[in-house]
Parts: C-alpha cells; structure tokens; sequence
C-alpha cells in the first residue's frame, strides 16, 4: 500500500512539472485587418472561449483585431468568403497524453468596428465567452450563445435574434422592428427599448423590462422566474393579458379590468390596437406605467 501511495504522489508531482511547463508555453498573440464594408454582406463570428466586443469605427471599413495567448497555432483566424468575412477562434488542444486538454492562459479578446452606416448582417456563435455589441447598427443581428454573458448597448437593427443556453442578458437604449429573445437558463433584463414586435421566452431565470416603448405585440414567457414590465410613457392603446400561479399586478392608468382572477387576469386601454401576453408558471408578474 505504502508503496502505491508513493507511486501516486510521484505521479502527481510529475504531473503538475508537466503541467506548469505547459503554461508557460503560452505566447501573446496579435492579430489585426480590416476590409471595405461595402464589399461585405455577412460578419461571421466563431468563438470557443474569447470575448468578443462590437463597436462603432471611425471609418469606413470593417477593422478586426484579436489580442490573447496561443499555444502553437494562431488561435483566431479572419478569412474574405466572397461577400462574407468569417471570423473564428478555436481552443488550443494539446496532443499526446493530454489530448482533449487546455493549458496556460489562452484566453483573449476579438474586437470587431463597423462602420456607423451599419452592416447588413452580423451573425455571432460563442461556446464560452462574453459578447459585447456597442453602438452597433445591421440589418439582422442573430447571436448564438451556449455559456457567456451578453451586452448590448445602443444597437439598432430590423430583427434581433439573441439565443442563449447558460448566461445573462442585457439589452439597453437598443432599437429593434422585431426582437426574439430565447434562454434556458439566466436572467433577462432590458430597458429603454423600441420595438414593435417583442418575444421574450425563457425557462429559468427572471425576465425584467424597464421604460418600455409601447409596440404592436409584446409576448413574454418563463417556466420559472419573476416578470416585470415598466412603460417610459403609459401606454394607450393597449390590450394585456397575464397568467401566473403566483401574484399577478397591473398598475396602468386608465386600465379597464375584462378578468381579475388570481391567476389570469386581463385589460385594455382605449381601443387595445397593441398586445401584451405575459405567462410564467412559477413567478410573479407585475405591470406598471
């Protein structure tokens, strides 16, 4: 047994020199481009672990630049596909005993400036990393995101598509005609935006909406988590409608209650030309001016 023990320790120290050998084996890494906006239809992001960061340019190309560590190979890669450019950072594993493994500190940031005339799409798919766009216009803005925190700040598009399995999100001072929001796990919080068509559905984590624009439809729902949902100006068109098996509170002026049940209730406000449809199934819901 004692000599098992010692065989294991022996290992374990072994172990842990390789280990440290291989991070410091990590080199920094700088990559930069950019390219006529007029010559792009489609931004392509690929992203396995880095940040990625969307803001204005100054000119009027599309400049890209990637800052981090690397291992052997250059972790990012930016490539012209006819009228897209794709740009795409792979994890660095190492071959051999630690196949499947990442060691030292590869991570690193993509910062991507678009003109402020604006993009026609702009598509982004992360594994595990943070996305930030930032006064950023496009025709369509789709984001994929599987585990990472999303930003977006003084954004405006025709749709929005933001699909999340394990983060938050934040959306302020934006502008969308359509916006569909997707998550599974992570909270949701947006404020200051204008939209005619709103859908929001998650299935565990709290949904905020502050200073809200009245649109034509906003449709809201979550299996598990509060709903709270504020106006920037008291809506006056407006047919609502909210489902819960917990507390349900409409403060609206000029509301005129059709069913005040404890679990469903419902209203309008003048001739109710736009919609609300608010549902969660454990979680409170609450309405106000």
């Amino acid at each position: 047994m004692k000599k098992i023990l010692a065989a294991c320790v022996a290992l374990i120290v072994i172990i842990g020199i390789v280990l440290s050998l291989y991070k410091t084996d990590a080199k920094s890494f700088k990559k930069n481009n950019s390219y006529n906006a007029e010559n792009i239809d489609t931004l392509k992001v690929y992203t396995d672990s880095w940040d990625v960061k969307f803001k204005k340019s100054n000119s009027n190309k599309v400049t890209i630049s990637a800052e981090g560590k690397q291992k052997d190979k250059a972790p990012v890669t930016f490539q012209k596909d006819g009228e897209n450019v794709v740009i795409s950072q792979k994890a660095q594993i190492n071959s051999g005993f630690f196949e499947g493994f990442t060691f030292g500190n590869q991570g690193g940031t993509i910062y991507i400036n678009v003109p402020e005339s604006g993009m026609n799409n702009i598509e982004i798919t992360n594994e595990d990393g943070n996305v930030q766009l930032s006064e950023v216009s496009a025709d369509n803005i789709a984001v994929e995101n599987n585990s990472g925190d999303e930003k977006i700040n003084n954004v405006s598009a025709h749709t929005g598509r933001f699909a999340s399995k394990d983060g938050s999100l934040k959306v302020e001072n934006s502008s969308f005609e359509k916006l569909n929001i997707t998550s599974e796990s992570g909270d949701n919080v947006m404020k200051d935006i204008n939209s005619l068509n709103v859908k929001v559905s998650s299935k565990d984590g709290a949904i905020s909406i502050k200073d809200m624009t009245e649109g034509k439809s906003l449709a809201v729902n979550t299996i598990s988590g509060d709903i709270g949902l504020s106006y920037k100006k008291a809506p006056s068109a407006l047919e609502i409608a909210a489902k819960s098996n917990s507390d349900i509170t409409f403060d609206l002026d000029g509301l005129k209650k059709s069913n005040d049940g404890e679990k469903l209730k419902k209203g309008k406000i003048g001739e109710g030309s736009n919609k609300v449809s608010l549902s969660s199934v454990d979680g409170s819901i609450k309405v106000t001016n």
